[in-house]
């Protein structure tokens, strides 16, 4: 297929903003599904997994391929819910283009700042949907203003409603002068199309065309001019502004009500990106610092991202992967230079959430699956054999929250630990480790909604009745003085014997992580030894054994000499560090959230008074709207969880709350006593 007319986009947003359902009517107005299906009702089509249908929130990010016109667009649906940010992030790393949906009442909500970011970083153009433009106390106008006012973007304001809330039917085309009335069918299928008057459309028109003046002068002084202006000119200036993130179009509509979707669904294609679009992706020859450029076309050697694995009963491991650049067929057999693994690609599909078609061929510009890869993670590198390419891998943060649990027979803890590996594979964000003292495993993740999904899905996915204790803090230890460590290594063991010397320091690096300063005249062979030696015992506190961050390692001197050996030189360096430690008057810490509750005006006093006794830290109330507030703090970890049963009291059902890692700060002293005990 032509590549200019590919669309690789996303749909992101804050949680309950509409995003799957809009996904839903973009299906099914392409003709992709026949059947709108509802979120509430759990007959989503791309909510398909059993704990998203009865929740009503996407869990994984699911892909599907619709056709509109002659344009063929793939779509990656993505979670709102904070705990699950990493599906948004590994989505985002191989999207050409994103649609961020917003509520005409929440606005700008904590997850939609956070997806928002997430696109910065990857540079990924994007359009707005304010959905939901049927509630009371919808307002389009206020919500554009946040966008500008918390991003410092340009918008561009695409469209005007026709009436509002329960009486919004259409929209304004303002690039146009036309209004589009859904008022033909219940499902949305037709919409009729009348002239607007220029009171309909007040200054708004005059003001699109004069920002997308900003971008081409012949366009300025044509509309200055009054002259006859060519549509298809003004969209290619739109795009170009976009793909260039000088500007960011906003649409507005009700997904739910289905008004406004065929708009949203034309701007996709007129204005996001083709993978033609996207500069040349730059990786690096496996082992070597040559940097090389993969372009997108069909005649390079093939290379791919996977940005997503699942586990399949039948098929085994899918990989979810973008291509980047080449051709690929069933049968070919190709390398995922992360590892190093040569395998021949036994299947291939186009994805539709959990279903799938085999295709003959894939190229440059797709997502695909690919059935065949034994040893793959999210991130690894897909590429030809014999022209090896690595692209930058993916980081994901670490976990916060942990839960210990054990197999209820012994009987099934080997089935227990291959379920365990399987639900690893698929999640970059979840841990598992062994509690040698107890024999129980440590499960830990982004929050207790993760993690209560995991158990969820060890019982009905693959029939494990498992016991499991409380939600516990996942703490961790640094050191709040500089200090020193010294140690020399020197034994026998069997026929060889083993020489190493270390003299380094340790200082405190706070709210940095951890950062190893390497000397440079370190021989090659030897630098992975340093890394590795550090890293482990920086797993293990000298407090109370938990991880250590936010720690500077600088050495002043490590043996190089014939002697030396690399299990020498380890042992030496893990006890000087070991000592240093020791000796930086280490502190335990405890994460702290940031967290934010949208309520009604009402039961504003209610949240704030128990937020007092949670020892949290109230940073502000802001008004949304004339009957919402959003009450904003910040609170040490333990003391949420459980939250969400006790905000449904506080508020009579009707709040909700969201809240991310803020930082790490020093446990207080009598908590401390407790975990030391």
């Amino acid at each position: 297929m032509n590549k200019e007319k590919i669309r690789n986009i996303g749909l992101a947003a804050h949680i309950d903003a509409g995003k799957t359902t809009t996904t839903e009517r973009i299906l099914f107005y392409t003709g992709r599904i026949h059947r709108i299906g509802e979120v509430d009702e759990g007959t989503a089509t791309m909510d398909w997994l059993q704990q998203e249908k009865e929740r009503g929130i996407t869990i994984w990010s699911a892909a599907t391929t619709c056709y509109w016109k002659e344009y063929r667009i793939n779509i990656i649906d993505t979670p709102g819910h904070v705990d699950f940010t990493a599906e948004v992030e590994r989505s985002l790393r191989i999207l050409d283009g994103l649609v961020v949906i917003f509520c005409a009442v929440g606005g700008v909500e904590p997850q939609s700042e956070t997806v928002w970011r997430q696109a910065d970083k990857f540079d990924v153009p994007r359009i707005v949907f304010i959905n939901k433009m049927d509630r009371i106390g919808a307002d389009c106008f206020r919500v554009l203003k946040e966008i500008e006012k918390k991003f410092a973007v340009n918008t561009v304001l695409m469209q005007l409603p026709l009436g509002a809330e329960e009486e919004f039917k259409g929209v304004i085309d303002l690039l146009r002068g036309k209004k589009l009335i859904w008022d033909v069918d219940e499902i949305g299928e037709r919409y009729r199309e009348e002239e607007a008057s220029e009171e309909e459309m007040g200054n708004w028109r005059e003001e699109l065309f004069l920002c997308l003046g900003e971008l081409d002068d012949e366009l300025a002084e044509r509309y200055i001019e009054k002259k006859d202006i060519e549509l298809k000119k003004v969209k290619s200036i739109i795009r170009k502004g976009v793909i260039e993130g000088r500007i960011v179009p906003v649409f507005i509509g009700s997904a739910l009500k289905n008004k406004g979707i065929q708009c949203l669904i034309d701007a996709i294609c007129d204005y996001l990106p083709s993978p033609l679009d996207k500069r040349g992706v730059m990786g690096k020859i496996p082992g070597k610092e040559e940097i090389i450029e993969r372009k997108p076309s069909d005649e390079e050697p093939f290379s791919s991202v996977v940005f997503k694995i699942q586990i399949d009963k039948k098929l085994g491991k899918l990989s979810y992967t973008r291509v980047y650049s080449g051709k690929i067929k069933p049968g070919q057999k190709i390398m995922n230079s992360a590892n190093g693994e040569i395998f021949r690609i036994q299947r291939l599909y186009l994805l539709h959430a959990n279903r799938r078609n085999s295709l003959q061929e894939a190229a440059a510009g797709e997502i695909v699956g690919i059935v065949g890869a034994k040893r793959v993670k999210t991130g690894d590198t897909f590429c030809d054999i014999d022209n090896p390419v690595i692209y930058e891998e993916m980081l994901f943060p670490e976990p916060v929250v942990s839960i210990a649990i054990e197999p209820k027979s012994i009987r099934e803890l080997p089935k227990l630990e291959e379920c365990l590996a399987f639900m690893l594979e698929e999640d970059p964000t979840f841990r598992v480790k062994r509690d040698e003292e107890t024999g129980q495993f440590v499960l830990s993740g982004m929050g207790e909604l993760q993690l209560d999904i995991l158990l969820d899905r060890l019982k009905r996915d693959f029939g494990l009745e498992v016991r499991s204790g409380k939600p516990q803090v996942a703490y961790r230890e640094t050191i709040s003085v500089s200090a020193s460590g010294y140690h020399k290594f020197s034994k026998t063991i069997g026929d060889a014997h083993h020489f190493g010397e270390a003299n380094l320091s340790v200082h405190p690096n706070p709210q940095k992580g951890n950062y190893i300063e390497i000397p440079v005249d370190i021989p090659d062979d030897f630098k992975e030894v340093v890394r590795e030696s550090v890293n482990t015992i920086l797993l293990f506190g000298p407090l109370a054994g938990y991880p250590v961050t936010d720690v500077k390692v600088e050495f002043h001197k490590l043996s190089k000499g014939s002697n030396v050996t690399p299990l020498g030189l380890g042992n030496a360096i893990q006890e000087a560090l070991r000592e240093a430690l020791i000796k930086g008057d280490p502190i335990l810490l405890e994460p702290v959230v940031k967290i934010e509750i949208t309520v009604p005006s009402e039961f504003v006093g209610n949240v704030v008074g128990d937020l007092g006794t949670r020892n949290a830290s109230l940073k502000k109330i802001t008004k949304v709207s004339d009957f919402i507030q959003r009450v904003s703090a910040e609170i040490p970890l333990r003391e949420i969880f459980g939250y969400a049963t006790t905000l449904r009291s506080l508020t009579q059902g009707r709040g909700n709350f969201w809240m991310e890692i803020s930082h790490f700060a020093p446990v207080p002293e009598e908590i401390k006593k407790k975990i030391m005990i």
